[in-house]
């Protein structure tokens, strides 16, 4: 199976709990040596309030507000550049309460041809039972979400969600949510049960959160990336014609 090609790429990191938007902006980085000189002269600010902060700044786009930090990226040349100012923010702000942190990945690609477009959708979602029972007359994948237990020491979940693009004619748009809720854990789940969309440890916003933060950002770092990069790479494969 060839590498596939993206079409559209985002990252970002979110890290959910409770900031002061006016407070992180091109100046404060520049000051905490986050950022250097080229940086700080071509940011751009969106909006500087106590509300929300918003500024583009090289490749990456910040944005803050009251209950959420998030750094984005377009560019797949930028990714360890997000993740890096993640890190410096959070060790500049060592007390800052935190709740749960995202790693996320989103692409769109375009597959050789529309049947093996219709095949993707087909495989994960099979349509035949539906017209069978004569539910629905030619029907399509709009949305389809799964989600895992984590495969490692913490708390939290994987979900993955495929949908038709919405920007690109017969394309595929894949996502990817690295959920942690900031704790360890001694075992993950080895059976299937209900699933839960969050914890009531999620709601636990305390900056004893911040040290395990770091700890994922730094030491779970290429399990993301290359399960965000298996992940696409088999939606992509379940065409057929680019096995």
């Amino acid at each position: 199976m060839g590498r596939t090609e993206f079409a559209l790429f985002e990252l970002s990191i979110v890290a959910r709990g409770a900031f002061m938007p006016h407070t992180i902006h091109p100046d404060w980085l520049s000051s905490n040596q986050l950022i250097g000189e080229d940086d700080l002269s071509a940011s751009k600010i969106e909006v500087l309030s106590p509300e929300v902060t918003a500024f583009r700044c090289g490749g990456f786009r910040v944005q803050v507000m009251p209950e959420a930090l998030q750094i984005s990226t377009a560019d797949l040349a930028e990714t360890e550049r997000v993740r890096d100012l993640m890190i410096g923010i959070l060790r500049a702000l060592p007390y800052a309460p935190l709740m749960v942190l995202g790693l996320n990945r989103s692409t769109h690609f375009t597959p050789d041809s529309e049947e093996a477009w219709h095949e993707i959708g087909d495989r994960l979602a099979p349509k035949k039972a539906w017209e069978e029972g004569e539910i629905l007359t030619l029907p399509g994948m709009v949305d389809i979400t799964l989600q895992g237990v984590r495969p490692d020491k913490y708390g939290g979940f994987i979900q993955i969600q495929v949908q038709p693009s919405a920007k690109i004619p017969a394309s595929v748009f894949v996502s990817i949510n690295d959920h942690f809720n900031l704790t360890r854990v001694d075992s993950q789940p080895t059976e299937r049960g209900p699933l839960r969309g969050g914890t009531a440890l999620e709601n636990d916003l305390t900056h004893n959160k911040v040290e395990i933060a770091l700890e994922v950002l730094t030491n779970e770092w290429n399990a993301f990336t290359k399960r965000a990069d298996n992940a696409i790479e088999f939606v992509a494969g379940l065409g057929g014609e680019n096995q």
